[in-house]
């Protein structure tokens, strides 16, 4: 068996039109689909939620060149000032744009938050900013390294799970 891909990444957010609003203006993102769990469709998912008199809206927005991201907005939040990274979960996800610097100019003057001007990190550029409720995203230009790693990836990585990275997969 296979996967075929990462289908989709999840964030909780305070408000869902305003996420909507903003993905959709800064990225180019489109809501795709929306539906909401009432408080007693929640409560029969309480092993995966953990949450008692609560309604979840959510909806799947769609990437320019695919992409899924979900977003859900809880009826009652307890809001997030940062990300733990040394904690293991979810600490942010990337997407991959050309031109960062062009990117970061024009997401500045709009007034998003930046960690930090555009780094490279073997030519790679990529910069950290936060959506409106403090959801770490990053944009990264693979530059070159993009083509080499939709054409060769697959192969590059089978390769190494045969060798310099065979002790990190469990014989079959």
């Amino acid at each position: 068996m296979k996967i075929r891909s990462i289908n989709h990444v999840g964030l909780t957010v305070s408000n869902f039109e305003k996420a909507v609003k903003w993905y959709s203006t800064m990225f180019g993102f489109k809501l795709i689909s929306e539906q909401t769990l009432s408080e007693d469709e929640v409560e029969q998912l309480y092993p995966l939620y953990k949450l008692h008199n609560t309604s979840i809206r959510l909806g799947f927005l769609r990437a320019p060149k695919g992409g899924i991201l979900e977003i859900f907005e809880f009826n009652t939040t307890s809001p997030s000032s940062h990300v733990i990274w040394n904690k293991p979960g979810c600490t942010h996800f990337t997407l991959d744009v050309k031109n960062i610097s062009k990117w970061y100019k024009s997401l500045k003057a709009r007034g998003i938050f930046f960690f930090m001007e555009p780094q490279q990190t073997d030519g790679t550029d990529w910069v950290f900013l936060k959506d409106p409720d403090g959801n770490l995203i990053e944009l990264i230009d693979l530059k070159i390294n993009y083509p080499i790693i939709q054409i060769l990836g697959g192969l590059v990585g089978n390769l190494m799970a045969k060798g310099k990275f065979k002790k990190y997969y469990m014989e079959d």
